[in-house]
């Protein structure tokens, strides 16, 4: 039985869990193909699709599940596969054990989002949101613990929104998961500006097993586009919390999301954005050309941005973004690091910082899920080559 995956850590998370707790798993036809798909961009849903035909192609029985299911429309295009709802079973079977394939285990601890951003399909698939019970949480955090699992990624579809419907608060969570026996790292996924204050900060800085990592979405460094997007900041209200950051978490480091091309996008508002990256010094930025979504606000809006005029942008940003990833590395060269090896290419050993950026070493040993402190000497290939 095969799995293929699409989208983001929390589908990584749910596949895990159809993995662990799919009914009859083991007496199920070899040809069967489970696909967890995304339907954030145009771009991913083509993706899908194709991988749908290629699999049909092969002869698989493909089984569909995830955020791109509308079931009317799928069925015309591919009358053959079966379609089932994996939030529902999700919801009857809530623990994860292991983490195929992978050295951290990602754990997810609420699902939804009422941000309602002008171009995110995502709220209308997802509904709002719901936290984990602690007690579950923790619970599957020791069994990862037990089997293994040095760093724990706790992921959500608005992480910073868990406890909004039941009171809870993430700090509290946080602090009992570091209590956990044997686990060493723990590190958050995307978390929204409007998430980040002092308490938070301060709480994190605490923290001896905090990786210092902040994945904040940005979108655009336009406060025109941004209002456009219907987000919830301002960049002068984005750049103070990374301010505040900086000041407060030693060796920290920072990635993001844009958009460019966003309807109304001007080329002063791609300025203000290339210029907040220039101010920011991300690690990495993920780049989206705006993609419309049917049933967003964003889907309807004018002034649409020309095709080749996203492209060239988001050539532009991807440039200033290369170099901006280089100078972020160049302050951690010859200083030592704490790096958490998962796998071994050819001679060479490949792992991340805790503070998120790839390091490579030549060992003889099996450092295989090993946390091992390095000394960084060069920079190639978009990581850092050092020496145990």
């Amino acid at each position: 039985m095969e799995f293929i995956t699409f989208g983001c850590k929390v589908n990584q998370y749910e596949t895990q869990l159809l993995k662990e707790n799919f009914p009859y798993i083991d007496i199920m036809p070899d040809n069967v193909c489970v696909i967890n798909s995304c339907c954030v961009t145009n771009k991913v849903e083509k993706e899908v699709k194709t991988v749908i035909r290629k699999k049909l192609k092969k002869g698989k029985n493909v089984w569909l599940t995830g955020c791109f299911v509308n079931e009317e429309k799928i069925k015309l295009l591919f009358p053959s596969i079966k379609i089932f709802n994996k939030f529902e079973f999700c919801k009857k079977v809530r623990i994860i054990k292991s983490f195929n394939n992978h050295t951290r285990g990602f754990v997810k601890i609420e699902d939804g989002c009422e941000n309602n951003c002008s171009y995110c399909i995502i709220p209308l698939v997802r509904g709002k949101v719901k936290s984990r019970d602690e007690e579950e949480i923790i619970d599957e955090i020791e069994k990862l613990a037990e089997n293994g699992y040095k760093e724990i990624v706790l992921t959500g579809i608005d992480l910073g929104a868990y406890g909004k419907d039941n009171g809870k608060k993430i700090t509290t969570l946080i602090e009992k998961i570091s209590q956990v026996k044997d686990l060493k790292r723990i590190r958050l996924s995307s978390i929204e500006a409007v998430y980040i204050n002092e308490t938070l900060i301060d709480f994190l800085s605490s923290l001896d097993i905090f990786c210092p990592h902040f994945h904040i979405p940005l979108q655009s460094g336009s406060d025109k586009i941004l209002r456009l997007m219907k987000r919830n900041y301002n960049l002068s209200q984005y750049l103070k919390k990374i301010e505040v950051i900086k000041e407060k978490i030693r060796n920290v480091t920072f990635t993001t999301d844009i958009i460019v091309g966003f309807p109304g996008e001007e080329e002063d508002d791609f300025k203000q954005t290339c210029k907040a990256i220039g101010e920011i010094n991300f690690l990495k930025v993920h780049i989206f050309p705006f993609s419309p979504r049917e049933g967003t606000k964003a889907y309807f809006m004018g002034n649409k941005v020309d095709y080749k005029v996203k492209k060239e942008r988001e050539k532009v940003l991807s440039y200033s973004v290369k170099k901006e990833r280089e100078k972020v590395m160049k302050k951690f060269l010859f200083s030592s690091l704490s790096v958490l090896f998962e796998k071994k290419e050819e001679n060479l050993w490949t792992g991340y910082s805790e503070n998120y950026i790839p390091f490579s070493v030549i060992s003889d040993e099996d450092i295989k899920n090993e946390i091992v402190k390095v000394i960084g000497k060069e920079i190639r290939n978009d990581k850092i080559y050092g020496i145990i």
